[in-house]
């Protein structure tokens, strides 16, 4: 008997230390369905097992989103020489008014130095931003192509394209809005590269203060804009 119960107590012994030494299995990473490649990336990063086969994924997805195909044309508004970059996926980019084409054209080329330059935009870009410049459309139906703008401006620029027309809101409303009540400055940041101005309206996010404070196209044009939608300054 003392034989039996000295042998169970090894027993029970080796179970334990083997319990120490096995590690747990690893629950095993796929990529979901209906999901971009993107946030499922960012999922698994946080959890530190990415593996290749999906950084490979995720890179070709960004690759093949970052260069496709893209247009420039120019056209004329009340407002000036508009310039604007588009895609199959819609409207990617917008050049504030300058006063000649070849300004508008030199400007918007900076930031899509690869990009085509054609004759004419489609029509229903032409015919949206003429009829804003004219005081006729206060929102837009444009199809927008979003795949260069990372998760953080596209909630900001989303939360100002929720201000309305005639209206302004500030920084730190938007920082507020989006959950992050100490980000007033990232939300600076984020609007100030804003590639869509005013289809997405951050000429209407003023500072704590009232005051313009920044804009891509100058404080001219920003008060004028604000202006012609009958913002109160």
């Amino acid at each position: 008997m003392r034989q039996s119960l000295i042998e169970n107590r090894k027993l029970a012994l080796s179970e334990v230390e083997g319990s120490r030494t096995r590690p747990e299995p690893k629950p095993a990473l796929s990529l979901s369905k209906g999901r971009r490649v993107e946030d499922q990336l960012i999922a698994l990063r946080h959890r530190e097992h990415i593996p290749t086969s999906t950084r490979r994924a995720a890179i070709r997805a960004r690759l093949l989103e970052r260069y496709a195909e893209m247009n420039l044309a120019i056209f004329e508004t009340r407002l000036g020489w508009f310039g604007v970059a588009f895609s199959e996926r819609g409207l990617a980019g917008i050049q504030l008014p300058r006063a000649t084409r070849a300004q508008t054209l030199a400007g918007l080329q900076r930031g899509y130095p690869a990009a085509t330059v054609v004759d004419a935009p489609p029509p229903d870009i032409v015919r949206e931003l003429r009829e804003y410049a004219e005081g006729r459309r206060r929102e837009f139906d444009l199809q927008l192509d979003w795949s260069a703008v990372k998760p953080f401006q596209r909630a900001v620029l989303r939360t100002a394209d929720s201000i309305k027309y005639g209206e302004t809101r500030s920084y730190g409303w938007i920082a507020r809005a989006i959950g992050k009540p100490r980000a007033a400055r990232a939300v600076g940041r984020a609007l100030a590269s804003n590639p869509l101005p005013i289809i997405l309206p951050c000429h209407r996010v003023l500072g704590s203060d009232g005051g313009l404070h920044g804009y891509g196209g100058g404080l001219p044009l920003k008060r004028k804009l604000l202006e012609l939608e009958g913002a109160r300054l």
